[in-house]
């Protein structure tokens, strides 16, 4: 007789234990976890940070072209010739500007990134800055870094360019307002004939601070005359009359500088070096790869730049051999300086000039021969004059 067998019984589930849910207790630990993170995230990028980081950006070549446009373009009389080798221009990104408010997780990268540097938002924007007011200052600004560059580039061919020293801006309640207008060419100062904007300023520190300056102006076609007040300025204890000056410049040949949509003065002295590199025989460079930035005036003096740490990581990652940089930005560039990377400090074209050429003449294998510049030996030098003077 065949006899039926059942299963197991089913296993019965004590009624004071719920049913298996399939999660354990240490997913549910995961879960909840990552959720808190998500909104502590979401709550972190709503609240904003009132600093500006600093990114690097990145390089351009001046002897080359930004979206297929040739940077440095040559009026058709002035005769080029080939270049070879790289003379990088420098740019960086801000973050945390107007219109760009910089929030907690942003800040916290940037604090872990060692490429960038935060500083207060006060120390790079004026208060209620717009972001249109930025750009169009930027635009502004470039266009007379480009300019400069030319004048300089240009004078130092030995072809000449005539200029016109001009009052841009009286201050409010300065000593000139009322005196000096908008417009007027500055001929003489204390009887001796302006080259220049700088040897106005020049002139000007032999004038005691309160006393009148004699000024000799071109205003509405017409020469005169006049005493113009000065005061101390407190900041830098120079003898000021309260104007900005600017060169108005004579050009003898058109030189067109396209930089894409890059804003700033601190491109011009690479500007200049690739404007002369382009319009005198032979290669400037040898070939080499050369990186750099700093403000130029028309009289060839290179002035500090923002973003140094930045530009100059950039440059190293771009393969650059040399990095000229502005000796007034010795103290960051010393602090901040990338492995491997050569940088020269310069204070005015010619200075930069001569220290591409000197690399060039030896190699990239020779560079550590050459005596060169350093930082470290500028700041000495002026941690020396400050101890001589007392």
């Amino acid at each position: 007789m065949t006899v039926a067998q059942q299963g197991p019984a089913p296993a019965q589930v004590p009624p004071d234990r719920p049913p298996h849910t399939g999660v354990s207790a240490y997913a549910w630990a995961m879960i909840v976890t990552v959720a808190l993170a998500v909104v502590l995230g979401a709550a972190l990028s709503r609240v904003t940070v009132d600093d500006v980081v600093y990114f690097p950006g990145p390089v351009y070549d001046t002897l080359g072209a930004i979206d297929d446009t040739t940077v440095v373009q040559m009026d058709e009389d002035l005769e080029t010739y080939p270049t070879d080798g790289d003379l990088y221009f420098t740019t960086i990104r801000l973050a945390g500007g107007p219109g760009d408010d910089l929030n907690v997780w942003e800040w916290v990268r940037a604090r872990l990134d060692p490429s960038t540097t935060i500083v207060p938002r006060e120390e790079v924007y004026p208060e209620d800055v717009t972001p249109q007011q930025v750009r169009e200052q930027n635009t502004s600004l470039m266009q007379h870094s480009q300019q400069d560059a030319a004048v300089v580039a240009l004078r130092a061919d030995g072809i000449a360019v005539p200029e016109k020293i001009m009052v841009a801006q009286v201050i409010q309640d300065a000593p000139a307002d009322g005196v000096l207008e908008v417009d007027d060419q500055i001929l003489t100062v204390e009887g001796d004939e302006m080259d220049d904007t700088e040897t106005v300023r020049s002139r000007l520190q032999e004038v005691t601070p309160g006393e009148t300056a004699e000024m000799t102006l071109v205003r509405d076609g017409k020469t005169i005359t006049l005493d113009v007040p000065t005061t101390k300025d407190e900041e830098s204890g120079r003898t000021i009359v309260g104007v900005y000056l600017a060169p108005d410049y004579d050009m003898p040949y058109d030189v067109t500088v396209s930089a894409g949509n890059v804003g700033g003065p601190s491109a011009g002295l690479m500007f200049a070096l690739a404007i002369y590199d382009t319009i005198t025989p032979g290669s400037l460079t040898g070939g080499l790869s050369f990186a750099g930035t700093g403000t130029i005036s028309g009289n060839g003096t290179v002035g500090p730049i923002g973003g140094i740490a930045q530009k100059m990581w950039a440059s190293d990652q771009a393969g650059a051999t040399v990095f000229l940089a502005p000796a007034d930005n010795c103290d960051e560039v010393v602090e901040r300086t990338p492995d491997g990377l050569t940088v020269v400090p310069v204070s005015t074209f010619d200075e930069a000039k001569e220290y591409v050429e000197a690399v060039a003449s030896a190699g990239a294998d020779e560079l550590s021969s050459l005596d060169l510049p350093t930082c470290q030996q500028v700041l000495a030098e002026r941690s020396d004059g400050a101890t001589t003077t007392g």
